[in-house]
């Protein structure tokens, strides 16, 4: 298994598995071709890095979305982890774990003051692999109270 940043020639091996976590929620939306414009448009942006795990014979089996922005609380850049998946194949074999081991790494690199991530708190998979590696969603700055994740559709889901 190795991982690392992709470039636009992995196009087409990141659409594969973006399209299949999609499929994971059986929604039908974004169609493919969205994904794989919004794919290129990530990677054209400057501000966001996928990283792609792949097995023995270069088979993409998962993928990690990362982006970057200041924060001014943390007076720095801030890379934020907004999608994690690994094909059902693959997981409980340490993939996810790997990847969010280079996600943070790659963190490290661009000199980012944090690294955040938002989950489920039903995806337990998930929460396991990021308290293992030091997340949490207690906030210090208000007396260890839940870090609570908000979202807002602002067109029709």
């Amino acid at each position: 298994m190795k991982i690392r940043i992709a470039s636009s020639d992995d196009l087409n091996l990141l659409a594969k598995l973006v399209i299949s976590f999609r499929n994971h929620f059986d929604r039908k939306e974004p169609t493919d071709t969205a994904f794989t414009e919004g794919i290129k448009k990530l990677m054209a942006g400057g501000d966001a890095e996928f990283f792609l795990a792949l097995d023995d014979d270069d088979s993409p089996v998962g993928y990690v979305l990362q982006r970057y922005r200041f924060n001014m609380w943390a007076n720095g850049i801030e890379a934020g982890i907004e999608d994690l998946f690994v094909d059902p194949e693959y997981r409980q074999g340490g993939t996810g774990k790997r990847l969010i081991e280079y996600s943070i790494n790659r963190a490290i690199e661009k000199n980012c003051a944090t690294i955040c991530l938002d989950t489920n708190e039903n995806n337990q998979a998930s929460t396991r692999i990021y308290t293992q590696l030091g997340f949490n969603s207690a906030s210090a700055r208000w007396n260890n109270g839940r870090q609570i994740f908000f979202r807002k559709p602002l067109s029709i889901e």
